[in-house]
């Protein structure tokens, strides 16, 4: 399903937003600035694993063009919140509708591709981004804290998942070289 270098960009970019998850939920006294920045980086590693399915997984091409298209709005949306300056809901704003945006595409990307062994899991995955997402975008975050941790969380669950899947490919990879 995926290209041989794949799985080691999915792997990096797991452990990047896990990284960054860790980083968001753990540290209280953050400005609203710096916040920007490390959601900013988030939704740049959210782009990054995009756009390693795009250019890297064996899929139609209408569905390469729709990962390749959230990849790129993710980036837009990574440079707003990195101009965000002070407005928590302006960067709830931005995550959730990045989220929502993969979530639906890893849905659709998860259904069309039968032939890939998980892609019924891909399909949940999605559609649990795409309420988390709008959960984000949506829901009541008053304060920054608040904000960083609920995102922060999320972040280091999406980021395991990207692990998880880059695991699963590598060792599908092995298999099927030593077959």
């Amino acid at each position: 399903m995926f290209a041989d270098w794949a799985w080691q960009a999915l792997l990096v970019t797991g452990i990047c937003s896990v990284l960054l998850g860790i980083t968001m939920a753990v540290w209280p006294d953050k400005t609203v600035t710096v916040a920007g920045t490390l959601c900013g980086l988030v939704l740049l590693a959210t782009a990054g694993a995009q756009f390693v399915v795009a250019f890297g997984a064996r899929i139609a091409t209408p569905l390469r063009v729709m990962e390749f298209a959230s990849g790129a709005a993710a980036v837009v949306l990574a440079l707003w919140c990195f101009n965000s300056g002070q407005w928590v809901l302006l960067l709830a704003l931005w995550i959730g509708m990045g989220w929502m945006t993969r979530g639906v595409v890893q849905a659709i990307v998860g259904a069309w591709s039968e032939e890939f062994d998980g892609a019924g899991r891909q399909e949940v995955v999605g559609l649990v981004t795409t309420a988390v997402g709008l959960v984000v975008a949506v829901g009541p975050f008053d304060s920054l804290t608040s904000l960083s941790v609920g995102v922060g969380l999320f972040v280091i669950a999406l980021g395991a998942s990207e692990i998880f899947t880059a695991t699963r490919i590598e060792r599908s990879a092995g298999a099927a070289v030593a077959a």
